[in-house]
This record gives structure tokens, C-alpha cells and sequence, in this order.
């Protein structure tokens, strides 16, 4: 699998070494080839494409060509914030509401199962237990990740996401959050 970090709508860059060097480690010692790319014209050419913190509003031709490589098989990430920060999921919902999902424009706290932080809820995928900070709320399609709300959701071959920082440099080591970082690398949901 081809997993390209999409940079084309101004998102935190993969190769920032402050936010995502441990993540890079991570994949690369999984033997995950992993791109970053600044031109969208070229996403179609890898099999998971991750859109993570996208600030700049995608087009109707962004919106048609995104719908169509989901078609494809293609595996989309869509990642965000709590609160419709910079209008991150403004401008994910612009795609995602095509697949029937929703990033609300709230977030998610738990004053009992968190990671020191009752904005740094602990949540389920699976049998892995995740810390999903500064989250919004997702609605529609199939619960992906779960607590006390619903963190994630998938629809078809597309998984939207109501935090984008589960896997940077200080969330990655916690709890199972390497783990769930895998599993969407891998194209697992």
C-alpha cells in the first residue's frame, strides 16, 4: 500500500519533524511507504490518501475527483478539529457529506475516562483503546472509533476523523494510539 500526506490544502505537513517525526518513524520501520504531496492532481496515484487538518476549501472539481477515487478503492482520511477551528470541518465536510458523514462543529470531553485531560478522552476502535484530544464529534455512516461520542466514522472507503493530532509527536505514545495509527496506514477500516 501507497499512502500519500496530502499538503495541497494547506494541512500539517508529514515531514514537520516537531508534529509527525515519530509517526514517520513508525511507518517507516512498518516498511509503510509514505508521500507527502503538494500537487492534488497526483493523490489518485496512491492508495491511501490522507487529508489531515485540510485549511483550504476544496473545490467542486476537488469534491468530484476525491468522490471518484473513493470509486476506485482508493482509501480517504479525512482528519479535523473540535469546533470548526480554521474551518477545518467546514471544509471536510464539503467532501464528506457525499458519503453520507459529518464533523460536528462541537467537541468532545470526558471528565471520567481521559488521559489527564477531560479533553483527551479515551476511546475504543476495536479492541484498542485510543486517547482522541481536542476531537469533534462525527455523525453518520458506521462508528468507527468510540466513547463518549463517536470519534470516527466510515463510509465506504472513506474514514473521517474528529481530531487530526491522535498521531502527532505527543499523542502517538499514548495508550494504543501507534497501534490505530497502524491500522489506518494500512488502510484498515
Amino acid at each position: 500500500m501507497k499512502v500519500v500526506w496530502d499538503v495541497s490544502r494547506g494541512e500539517f505537513s508529514i515531514g514537520d519533524y516537531y508534529y509527525f517525526s515519530k509517526l514517520t518513524k513508525i511507518a517507516e520501520i512498518e516498511g509503510i511507504e509514505m508521500c507527502e504531496e503538494r500537487s492534488f492532481s497526483k493523490l489518485g496515484e496512491y492508495d491511501i490518501i490522507i487529508f489531515n487538518y485540510p485549511e483550504i476549501k476544496f473545490t467542486k472539481a476537488d469534491v468530484l475527483k476525491i468522490r471518484k477515487w473513493a470509486e476506485m478503492g482508493k482509501k480517504i482520511v479525512l482528519s479535523g478539529y473540535f469546533s470548526n477551528v480554521d474551518k477545518v470541518s467546514q471544509n471536510i465536510n464539503r467532501v464528506s457529506k457525499q458519503f453520507g458523514l459529518k464533523i460536528n462543529y462541537d467537541v468532545i470531553k470526558d471528565a471520567e475516562r481521559n488521559a489527564g485531560d477531560e479533553m483527551f478522552p479515551i476511546a475504543s476502535c476495536g479492541d484498542l483503546e485510543v486517547v482522541m484530544p481536542c476531537s469533534a464529534s462525527v455523525s453518520g455512516g458506521k462508528p468507527f472509533v468510540v466513547g463518549k461520542g463517536v470519534f470516527g466514522a466510515v463510509s465506504g472507503n472513506v474514514l473521517v476523523l474528529g481530531t487530526c493530532v491522535f498521531w502527532d509527536n505527543y499523542s502517538v505514545g499514548l495508550a494504543q494510539n501507534k497501534e490505530f495509527a497502524l491500522k489506518i496506514l494500512k488502510g484498515e477500516f
